[in-house]
Order: C-alpha cells, then structure tokens, then sequence
C-alpha cells in the first residue's frame, strides 16, 4: 500500500507540472506583398494593340478558274477595242467619234455607254474612258 501511495503520489505530481509552450514569434514587420505579374493579361494586351490582320480578297487569285480562262480573260483586257477618229465642238460641247475593230462607228458625248464602256472626258486631242470590269 505504501508503494501505491508512493506511484499515485509521483503520478500527480508529473501531471500537474506543465511544461512551457513555446510561443512562435511573429515577426513585427510583415514582408512587402510579393507584386504578381499576369504574363497572360500582359499577351492579351498587347495582341489588342497590334494592327488587325486583314486579306485584300481583290489581290486573290481564284482557284476555280482554270489557270488559261484566267490568262485569256487578261489578255482581253489589255486593249479597249476602239480607235478615236475624231473630236468636234459645237456649242463648247465635245463629241467624240470612236470606231471599233469591225469597223462600226460611235457618236459619244460625255457619260454616254457603249457596252461596258462609259466616256468620261472628252478633251481636245484624246477621250478618257472607263470599262467596267467583271470580277472572275
């Protein structure tokens, strides 16, 4: 029984001492906030300050022509098929006399069409003229 007093008596004593927590210390002055970069917001941006891409669909080739319809089809676009024979003035206002390949002869005034030509200055010397174009 002694020796029980003795273990109960030991057994209080180591239970009721405590042990001193460590406390962690906190720093007093906080480290500066690290500053995040957005390397995605950054790409974003200055993709939207780029130029957009465009395509001039004029400057195309077409890939449904035959490459012989397309040279063909340039070739007739060369030359207007009409010589100027001659320019008169009545009244301060021009007419031109213009004549085809098969010989067949045109009175023009200034905005007047032949086909898909249309004068649009008739001078002392030369008539400028404008063909409408059909876009293959």
């Amino acid at each position: 029984m002694r020796y029980l007093a003795i273990f109960l008596l030991i057994l209080i004593l180591v239970s009721c001492s405590h042990k001193e927590e460590k406390k962690e210390s906190v720093p007093k002055a906080l480290p500066k906030k690290a500053e995040i970069e957005d390397i995605e917001l950054k790409n974003w941006t200055k993709s939207l300050e780029e130029k957009p891409y465009k395509i001039d669909i004029g400057k195309l080739k077409n890939p449904f022509i035959a490459p012989e319809v397309l040279k063909s089809a340039m070739e007739k676009k060369e030359k207007i098929p009409l010589d100027l024979v001659g320019i008169l003035e009545k009244r301060g206002e021009r007419i031109a006399l213009l004549q085809d390949n098969n010989k067949k002869g045109y009175i023009v005034k200034t905005g007047t069409k032949i086909g898909n030509i249309e004068v649009l200055e008739i001078g002392k010397d030369y008539v400028i003229i404008e063909e409408e174009g059909i876009n293959i």
